[in-house]
């Protein structure tokens, strides 16, 4: 890691061969004098200088190529400037804590000065925890958190769940108030990972100076947190169970959700990412991480038509190929070194050495795509190739292509796909194709990282650096690059990522490196990654949702890709070093549609209302459902002019049993429908508009 030590000096130093302007303008204040006895400075010079400083016994804290970093007294300031070779003395302006790098970047203030901070607003994440005691998450003494569903910990789970221990506010204020911390709330973030992601959301800390310093974007949102089991099935069970809460006190819900992994078709078409589509709607948003995965060679895409393939890769948990729907494999074998899977035909598996090998049909999958799944679990064999012979592909759909795009779960593609550069300022290739699969979800919003910060102090009192990583404007060295496997336009938008400041859970370690200096220490700590620009992004989200409570996913993205605004360079670094996104509101695979702006949703002007007309019919899922005895129904009826449409509500006989909409529309629109003289049972509604029908369940529980 390199390291960076900034100081302050004083007016003799202006006698060295290059001084940083900043010190020179410090040094004219005669306190500097008496406030440092000692420097932390950074040094440039040839290839001699450590020798120099090493042979005169400076104090030398790091050594990296032509520079040194060095603690010196101040008596012995002259005595360094003399020392051969040295060329630079670098001290750089004060750093100080400001997660408002990334948040603020975003003007979320155009939202605060309208009255807009998040209050009508319901926070959901689903993540490893939250520290409950961090005063980002109490106002007043009191608690932010309506609820916690531990997923991982057994006790009295949620109604109508049968696992995991549920923590009420009352519950929550009561060990608060206790002066006996986790007595009756027994939560734990012990991974942080969860706290940091809320302090981002929504977090707002005025016992900080100025008060806003480390606010997150919607900071007096009630938050609604689920500590997860990582299982997709329980994922699903926490995205309704925050939905539901949003839903009982009436007011719209932003989720995020910073997890995420390669396994799947990346196209949003397997089941979990149905489900999950299925949650969304309006006033139901869900916001997730791209992932980390831009730089690591894990990805493999060939289109040529051929009978025969073999493809390399290393060892690792699974590797999933998917073959372009209507085109055909026949089988598939895996070799390695010490063993060997030989013929596995369509709907097949065979093992051998802890190594499994499928091959499903296209009817298997939910996308109608012929699947290779290969799984292991043998470390002895992690330092073999192995290689996958796809025998029997065809063109049968004859187009002249035959699509097979595979993923691994780690870099160990030994032909990974489009490698391409972001800047000369980066020490890694970039991949196309490298989203989580969770981000390729058209009803999510998948948010890439920038960078917003490329050095942070730390509380032992250096500067750090991420050599090779970009700079300020850039895309973080570890974003995931778009698009998806259908060639959809993900990810969405960018936040910052890189680095971000936010809140410590006192259950989690640390390194001193990514503790902020005094007085931040105790309750903050440095992250990055597209699990730190996700919430960043969603708590802006979530202010465009309390302003526009019933608008759905597209209509969030519709917003978000008219409406972005582009990243910046700095000073005298150049185009080849450094790629920025400087045509924002045009897709590209990188930033997306650029980063996020609120700028235009709260500013004098309206919006341009053709800007978030709905694109096509879609009917949501009612909630709350199951319901007792009202329901929302929300739909979207696309195009300026009006159409006749008419929404019905039918039993399962199929009989009449209410019409709820019966005029001509166009736009979004929603129906009540209440239920308080019919029993408990399962009714249909449907739509119908323009010679197009549409239907759902829906669930009256009484």
């Amino acid at each position: 890691m390199r390291i960076l030590l900034f100081i302050f000096t004083f007016w003799a130093m202006l006698q060295a061969q290059a001084i940083d302007p900043y010190l020179q303008h410090l040094m004219q204040t005669p306190l500097a004098k008496a406030q440092y006895k000692t420097y932390h400075l950074l040094l440039h010079g040839d290839q001699h200088l450590a020798d120099a400083l090493y042979d005169a016994r400076f104090d030398v804290q790091s050594q990296f190529g032509d520079f040194a970093t060095v603690v010196v007294p101040q008596d012995r300031l002259t005595e360094l400037f003399k020392l051969p070779g040295l060329d630079r003395v670098s001290l750089g302006v004060k750093v100080k804590p400001m997660t408002s790098l990334a948040v603020r970047y975003q003007n979320v203030q155009c939202a605060y000065e309208k009255g807009y901070t998040g209050s009508d607003v319901i926070a959901g994440i689903i993540d490893t925890g939250i520290d409950f005691h961090h005063p980002m998450f109490i106002k007043n003494g009191k608690t932010r958190i309506l609820s916690i569903w531990d997923q991982t910990i057994d006790g009295t789970p949620p109604s109508g769940y049968s696992y995991g221990t549920e923590f009420s506010e009352a519950q929550i204020d009561q060990d608060l108030a206790s002066g006996q911390p986790f007595s009756v709330v027994n939560h734990h973030d012990t991974e942080g990972h969860g706290t940091h992601v809320a302090g981002s959301f929504v977090g707002k800390d005025p016992t900080t100076s100025p008060p806003d310093t480390l606010d997150g974007g919607a900071v007096d949102a009630n938050i609604v947190v689920v500590k997860t089991s990582y299982k997709n099935p329980d994922i699903l069970d926490a995205v309704n169970y925050i939905f539901s809460k949003a839903d009982a006190a009436g007011k719209p819900c932003v989720i995020n959700i910073s997890l995420g992994n390669q396994y799947g078709p990346h196209d949003g078409s397997d089941d979990f990412n149905t489900s999950l589509s299925s949650l969304t709607g309006p006033g139901h948003i869900i916001v997730r991480s791209a992932g980390n995965d831009g730089a690591h060679a894990l990805h493999y895409y060939k289109t040529n038509v051929t009978t025969s393939e073999d493809i390399q890769f290393g060892y690792c948990k699974y590797f999933t190929l998917w073959i372009e729907k209507g085109d055909n494999l026949l089988t598939v074998s895996l070799k390695w070194s010490t063993g060997s899977i030989t013929n596995v035909a369509q709907n097949g598996h065979k093992s051998d050495s802890g190594i499994d090998l499928y091959l499903t049909s296209a009817s298997y999958n939910p996308n109608g795509k012929v699947a290779v799944y290969i799984f292991m679990d043998n470390t002895n064999l992690k330092n073999e190739t192995f290689t996958l012979t796809l025998s029997g592909l065809s063109d049968n759909n004859h187009n002249g292509t035959i699509k097979r795009h595979g993923w691994a779960d780690t870099s160990v593609v030994a032909e990974p796909y489009g490698a391409f550069s972001q800047g000369s300022l980066y020490g890694n290739s970039f991949y196309p194709f490298t989203l989580a699969n969770d981000a390729c979800n058209p009803s999510v919003i998948a948010v890439g990282a920038f960078i917003t910060r490329s050095q942070w102090p730390a509380s032992d009192g250096n500067i750090y650096h991420y050599p090779n990583s970009g700079d300020v404007g850039g895309i973080a060295s570890f974003s995931s690059i778009g698009p998806t496997a259908s060639d959809s336009s993900k990810p969405d938008i960018v936040a910052g990522g890189s680095i971000v400041l936010s809140a410590r859970s006192q259950d989690a370690g640390y390194q001193a490196a990514f503790l902020p200096p005094a007085p931040y220490t105790d309750h903050y700590a440095y992250m990055q990654g597209t699990s730190m620009a996700s919430p960043v992004a969603a708590g802006a989200i979530a202010l465009l949702l309390e302003k526009n409570p019933d608008w759905g996913p597209s209509d969030v993205i519709n917003y978000l890709s008219h409406h972005a605004q582009g990243t910046h360079r700095p000073a005298n670094v150049t185009a080849d070093q450094l790629a920025v996104k400087e045509n924002p509101n045009t897709y590209d695979r990188v930033f997306g549609y650029g980063a996020v702006d609120l700028t235009d949703a709260f500013n004098a002007d309206p919006i341009d209302p053709i800007d978030l007309q709905p694109k096509e019919y879609v009917l949501y899922q009612n909630r709350p459902n199951p319901f007792n005895p009202v329901t929302r129904i929300y739909f979207n009826v696309p195009g300026n002019k009006k159409q006749h449409v008419t929404l019905n509500v039918f039993n399962m006989r199929g009989q009449l049993i209410r019409v709820l909409v019966d005029q001509n529309l166009s736009g979004q629109h929603s129906a009540i429908f209440n239920g308080a003289n019919l029993a408990s049972g399962i009714y249909v509604y449907r739509l119908s508009v323009n010679g197009q029908t549409l239907a759902k369940k829906m669930i009256l529980l009484k």
